[in-house]
C-alpha cells in the first residue's frame, strides 16, 4: 500500500518498529535502516534489484521493519522525473513479495552530493543517499509524533 501523507503511513505502528529506506537505481539499490528509536539512519546494504526482491521478507523480518521510505525522483525544476516508471514497476514488485506500507519521499539530489566525493566508494553512495532519504523521513516522523 503506497501512501501519501504520514498519518495514514503510520496509522499501524502501534508497536515502534523501524523503517527501511531505499534509494533506487537501475544498476544499485542503496538500503538503510533506522535504529531501535527511529531518530538515526543506519547505512546497511548495497544491492541490485535482483538481490533486495530476493532478500526482502527476510530483512523485513529480521530487522522489524515496519514500512518503506523510497526515494521518489523529481527533477530540479520540481516536475516528475521519468525515472518514476521505474520506481513504480520496482514498488509493484515489493508489494507482491509482502503488502507493506510505503511513503514516498523527495530525494532530489540525495546521491549527487556524495558522487563528489572521491573517498566514497560506489556502493557506499547508494547507502548513504538512503540515508539521507531515511533522515528527511525520520525528521518528519519525530515531528508527527510530537504534534
Amino acid at each position: 500500500m503506497v501512501v501519501d501523507n504520514i498519518s495514514e503511513f503510520l496509522i499501524n505502528n502501534k508497536y515502534r518498529s523501524k523503517f527501511l529506506s531505499i534509494d533506487f537505481g537501475l544498476k544499485n539499490l542503496g538500503i538503510a535502516i533506522s535504529d531501535d528509536t527511529n531518530l538515526i539512519a543506519i547505512p546497511f546494504k548495497t544491492l541490485n534489484e535482483l538481490e533486495l526482491l530476493n532478500q526482502f521478507p527476510e530483512i523485513m523480518r529480521e530487522y522489524n521493519i515496519y514500512g518503506l521510505i523510497i526515494g521518489k525522483p523529481y527533477n530540479l525544476d520540481g516536475s516528475t522525473s521519468k525515472m518514476i516508471e521505474n520506481v513504480n514497476v520496482f514498488i509493484q514488485k515489493l508489494l507482491n513479495i509482502k503488502d507493506t506500507p510505503i511513503y514516498l519521499i523527495d530525494e532530489r539530489l540525495s546521491s549527487k552530493q556524495f558522487k563528489k566525493h572521491d573517498r566514497i566508494s560506489k556502493m557506499n553512495i547508494h547507502e548513504k543517499s538512503a540515508c539521507l532519504i531515511l533522515d528527511d523521513f525520520l525528521a518528519l516522523y519525530q515531528n508527527y509524533k510530537n504534534d
